[in-house]
């Protein structure tokens, strides 16, 4: 396609090709994006016509005495649409046009074209001013946009001629329009508000649709909400049923982009209708089997329109089967819109309404100027219309969900921040059950020992007094053994944070005195010990009755001289060992096995997480436990 806006030409020389689309399209033409979408909307509203002219400044040229390439002279007026004159026929028409000279002009003029299609040649007074295409073969729908000749002020004469011949294409839309002559800012003026009404504004309403429909189809990709798809969809079929207006006429294939054109359409017909339906929630299967029968007679007149392009029969079949389909839908809409209003529905039903109103109205416009190529027709914008009304739908939604969506993080929140307040104060209270049955077990404990440990030796002692056999030493070791438990159970109370070193000082505080009375020597060879964790009072007062129970078995049977209690760190079995050995006879284990000592010791020791290892001989008896804290590392022997 071209911008029809020649350069002028020196007398006898042919005139400079005209602009091509490209310039439209530059990077300053779609930085001026929103300016552009204003003066759309303002178009909308104003339909092209004449603006007051300066006296003599602008003449209208409507009748041309033409000849077809047949011959064939006739006077025809303007503009003339070669598809009504000459039905499916492909030819050329020359048409030759006089006037005068501006009166009083200075400098050039110019001359304004709005349409010369399929193909031209514009010659005046003999010399060529502009041309396009080839008269012989001249491409369908090509030639449809407005062109701006500036005429040099040395090729005109008092009276003139004006020679323009077409080439026109069956069923292209071809044919020619009325010519205005006059001083270029005159001329001009009309020629740039044509050139918006019918190229540049489609190329902007179709850029903002292939945008929006870009937006919405990546929301659609992310929330996969169909009102996103169906609205990418439509404004993506809107921009492709304007490319008409603005596609290259030397694109190669004229069929491939009117089917595009018409299929664009057909597109955003059916999908603002399903827009509209699922809207409003008014699906039912009538309404989906009409869209299905529109698809099905749009469809096969598409593929007609393109193989036989576009017959007067084939539009006027086209522009039925839209009304109806529109029609159809709108009194859906407004009918569920007066029932059961709601703020969704009334948008919808009077967004369609409106556009409904508006193509109706310029189907009359068109018909009754007569019009055959709707060059004044204001359709290709009603689109704006119901676009922006989907735009603020699918905005409206997205605010009200957003909103929603806050409150119910708030309400959320509250009690999410209620729960952690209820389970706080149940942590609380479970804590306070944890301490008091930590408590109630401690004393459970303390009764035992007492009962079992204190009890049962004071008991025993009793009953030695009431026989009236035991000795006074007898006594005396009785009421010791049983002190040293006594305080044995109050060391156990105290945290010794896991110092095993500490626990046996404790253990030679309390039983080093009864040890030297009882004529044993102690050889004490405790190292630096690592601390165990696990060590808790429980385990203290197990390992105290286990060490108490050696020691009074080293005190009462051994009748050893000396006593040693070694405890260190094995690096390499990676264990805390303390071992304790009398020089005493020692005893049979086996024989021992049958007393309660020695199973009580076992008991214990297992009880701590020890192992215990008892070896006796002539030469005295060793005790050995051994605490395991790590594997062992490499490298260690056994």
């Amino acid at each position: 396609m071209v911008i029809p806006h020649a350069a002028a030409s020196a007398p006898g020389t042919p005139a400079t090709a005209p602009l091509r689309m490209a310039r439209i399209l530059s990077p300053q033409s779609l930085l001026t994006a929103k300016p552009l979408l204003a003066l759309v909307l303002w178009l909308l509203l104003t339909l092209p016509g004449s603006s007051p002219l300066a006296a003599g400044q602008l003449q209208i040229l409507g009748e041309a005495a033409m000849i077809t390439a047949d011959g064939t002279p006739a006077t025809v007026s303007l503009p003339y649409y070669w598809d009504r004159s000459r039905p499916g026929q492909t030819g050329g028409a020359r048409f030759l046009l006089r006037f005068p000279d501006l009166p009083g002009r200075q400098g050039m003029a110019a001359l304004y074209i709005e349409r010369a299609a399929n193909s031209y040649e514009v010659r005046l007074n003999g010399s060529r001013l502009a041309s396009a295409g080839s008269l012989s073969a001249p491409v369908p729908y090509a030639g449809q946009q407005p062109l701006l000749i500036p005429v040099p002020a040395d090729l005109l004469r008092p009276e003139n001629e004006l020679l323009v011949t077409i080439g026109a294409s069956a069923s292209s839309r071809g044919g020619l329009s009325r010519v205005e002559f006059g001083a270029p800012a005159l001329v001009e003026a009309h020629y740039q508000r044509a050139l918006w009404f019918k190229v540049i504004g489609p190329v902007v309403i179709a850029a903002a649709s292939v945008l929006l429909a870009c937006l919405a189809a990546l929301v659609w990709w992310r929330q996969r909400d169909p009102l996103f798809g169906l609205y990418a969809i439509a404004e993506l079929g809107w921009s492709f049923g304007l490319a008409e207006y603005f596609v290259a006429d030397d694109t190669g294939a004229p069929d491939v982009w009117l089917a595009l054109v018409l299929a664009g359409r057909a597109v955003f017909m059916y999908a603002t209708a399903r827009f509209a339906i699922l809207v409003t929630g008014l699906e039912a299967r009538w309404l989906r089997r009409g869209m299905l029968l529109y698809l099905s007679v749009k469809l096969p007149l598409i593929a007609l329109m393109v193989t036989a392009h576009s017959t007067h029969a084939m539009v006027l079949a086209n522009v039925v089967v839209n009304v109806a389909m529109a029609l159809s839908i709108v009194a859906v809409l407004i009918r569920a819109a007066v029932t059961r209003p709601e703020r969704e529905r009334t948008a919808i039903a009077a967004a369609l309404g409106l556009t409904l109103l508006i193509s109706v109205l310029d189907l009359i416009h068109v018909w009754w100027i007569g019009d055959d190529y709707w060059d004044s027709s204001v359709t290709r914008y009603v689109s704006l219309i119901f676009s922006l009304t989907m735009g603020w739908l699918l905005v409206d939604r997205y605010t009200r969900a957003t909103h929603m969506l806050a409150a119910l993080n708030k309400k959320l929140d509250s009690a999410v921040s209620r729960k952690e307040q209820e389970l706080h104060a149940l942590y609380l209270h479970s804590r306070e059950m944890e301490r008091e049955q930590a408590t109630l077990q401690e004393r459970g404990r303390i009764m035992r020992d007492i009962h079992d440990g204190l009890g049962s030796q004071l008991v025993g002692m009793l009953a030695m007094l009431r026989s009236g056999g035991p000795s006074m030493h007898t006594l005396q070791q009785q009421l010791q053994h049983a002190l040293d438990a006594l305080k044995l159970s109050v060391d156990a109370l105290q945290d010794t944070g896991g110092d095993l070193a500490t626990v046996l000082g404790n253990l030679r505080y309390r039983l080093g005195p009864r040890l030297e009375a009882a004529g044993l020597r102690v050889d004490w060879q405790v190292a630096r010990l690592p601390a165990l964790h696990d060590l808790t009072p429980q385990r203290v007062r197990e390992l105290h009755y286990l060490l108490l129970e050696v020691f009074s078995n080293a005190m009462q049977h051994a009748g050893g001289s000396a006593i040693r209690v070694s405890a260190r760190h094995d690096a390499c079995q990676q264990a805390l060992v303390i071992e304790i050995h009398d020089n005493g006879r020692g005893f049979t284990p086996e024989a021992a096995a049958h007393g309660r000592g020695l199973g009580n010791m076992r008991r214990r020791a297992e009880a701590i997480g020890a192992a215990l290892d008892l070896r006796s001989s002539a030469q005295g008896t060793t005790v050995r436990l051994t605490f395991a804290l790590a594997p062992q590392p490499p490298g260690c022997a056994d």
